[in-house]
């Protein structure tokens, strides 16, 4: 064996990189200390933070009572919440069934790293190098992802933000006013890099609701039953209804003027704050009303808001008895609390562009959750910034054909870059964001395995007037060991 160390010169243009120490966290809270995540985790150490160091990674999604669960929920719901308990096995995907029957221990992982337990093709270890998911025959090495950005809550707050005082009106819930502050959708989009032909966007959010909205919607409307919430358009000024015992109140807004006409300009939202408090954080619960399935609880940290299309008042829920004082439940009426998407974790642009896969968003969504990201991805151009890098070994040689794979919180593998044989050198284009590198060579062995690094914006933003200070970009260093 000989030994050369790696050398990661990060030469970064228009580019501040902070490396941070990454510390375990699985995306759903009781299987933080799981001794099975940290077996995995220590047999891969480079997959921690990525979407396999996640319920996923051995666990199915399904379907209970014509809704689709991912993972996590699916197995909350089949086993966790079935007294005494349900059967673990029928939760279990091939990946989580191949390392039950090799004996749940490190050695079992390593036993079945040769092994192809989805039937995809590739062994589970080339597999989980690449950062995809070894249980899952639909992902593999080799696919070619959806542009995508990552935003975190401190990039989401430097941009513009924007108030609005509306009416939530819910069909069978309580209807409310609030005051909610956040980003309109058409800044964020446009910070994403929004492409000419995007049509619509789908919000996601990681217990299974999704919606879905145009870009574009003809105004006025008149008809709620075909109501369009467009994510381009301004929407007509609402109206205030003060003192009425079936809907909540947070304030009374002094600023009214004629006929109790709310003045501020309504657009769709991607909130986070709520009568100027932060949203609390979305987590699964027990469903008061039946112990046997779960229910989102909160809204935060990020909750996408379409005011109403059809300005009008409150009413009663439909599951009220009427009373007949005009104020009943009335299908007349543009109930757009029900288009609301609380602990969004991901918005799709529509189209995807042609040869690019879907991100599975269900998975790992309660990771972007727990740490306040949102994940924008489709058909967006976002900005890049350049990365570039060189492998030497200890005597300052070049080491060529190195693979440097780039992943994303709970998105996988987003891209690769190899270094040259001439120089030893790598570069690769990336958005802001949060990436895991993870480098790899036949016969070489890594020290550390991966590389957890913050490309974050430097220098102005002349779209939203941002300016953020650059750090002097550190060398890595790395140690290999290398069959000769």
């Amino acid at each position: 064996m000989r030994k050369v160390t790696l050398f990661w010169m990060m030469v970064l243009w228009c580019l501040a990189m902070v490396a941070t120490a990454s510390p375990s966290l699985a995306a759903y809270s009781s299987h933080q200390n799981d001794q099975d995540v940290n077996n995995f985790l220590t047999v891969y150490p480079f997959a921690r933070v990525t979407k396999l160091d996640d319920c996923a990674l051995c666990h199915k999604g399904g379907i209970i009572s014509g809704r689709a669960y991912n993972s996590c929920d699916y197995c909350h719901q089949t086993y966790g919440l079935q007294p005494p308990h349900g059967d673990i096995l029928s939760t279990l995907n091939p990946y989580g069934l191949a390392y039950n029957h090799a004996g749940k221990s490190q050695q079992a992982l390593l036993d079945i790293g040769g092994e192809d337990s989805d039937g995809d093709g590739y062994p589970n270890t080339a597999e989980i190098n690449a950062l995809a998911f070894p249980g899952d025959n639909t992902d593999y090495p080799g696919l070619i992802p959806a542009p995508a950005i990552v935003l975190n809550q401190e990039r989401i707050l430097q941009l513009p933000n924007y108030s609005q005082f509306l009416l939530h009106n819910a069909s069978k819930d309580t209807d409310w006013y609030a005051r909610y502050c956040g980003v309109k959708i058409k800044d964020l989009l446009k910070y994403a890099g929004i492409r000419p032909e995007a049509t619509k966007i789908t919000v996601f959010a990681p217990d299974g609701f999704s919606k879905s909205f145009p870009m574009d919607a003809p105004d006025p409307q008149t008809d709620p039953s075909k109501v369009q919430y467009d994510v381009m358009g301004s929407y007509p000024r609402g109206k205030y209804y003060q003192g009425l015992d079936f809907v909540k109140y947070s304030f009374f807004p002094r600023y009214l003027v004629r006929d109790n006409e709310i003045p501020d300009t309504l657009y769709m939202l991607l909130a986070y704050l709520r009568d100027g408090d932060p949203l609390t954080k979305g987590k699964l619960v027990r469903d008061p009303n039946n112990s046997a399935r779960l229910v989102l609880e909160g809204e935060g940290p990020y909750r996408v808001i379409p005011p109403q299309k059809i300005a009008g008042s409150p009413d009663r829920p439909s599951t009220a008895t009427p009373v007949g004082d005009g104020w009943d439940y009335s299908s007349t009426k543009d109930h757009n609390a029900g288009s609301s998407v609380r602990s969004v974790a991901a918005i799709r642009v529509d189209p995807l562009p042609q040869g690019t896969t879907d991100f599975k968003w269900t998975e790992g969504g309660w990771n972007l959750v727990d740490q306040a990201k949102l994940v924008i991805y489709g058909a967006i151009d976002p900005r890049t910034y350049r990365i570039e890098g060189t492998v030497l070994d200890s005597s300052g040689h070049p080491i060529s054909d190195v693979k440097i794979t780039l992943g994303l919180l709970s998105l996988g593998q987003v891209g690769e870059a190899f270094t040259s044989g001439r120089l030893g050198k790598f570069q690769i284009d990336l958005p802001a964001g949060e990436y895991t590198l993870v480098p790899s060579k036949e016969g070489c062995t890594f020290t550390p395995a991966s590389l957890s690094i913050s490309v974050a914006e430097r220098g102005p933003d002349r779209d939203h007037g941002l300016w953020y200070s650059a750090n002097s970009p550190p060398d890595y260093n790395f140690t290999v060991s290398c069959a000769p």
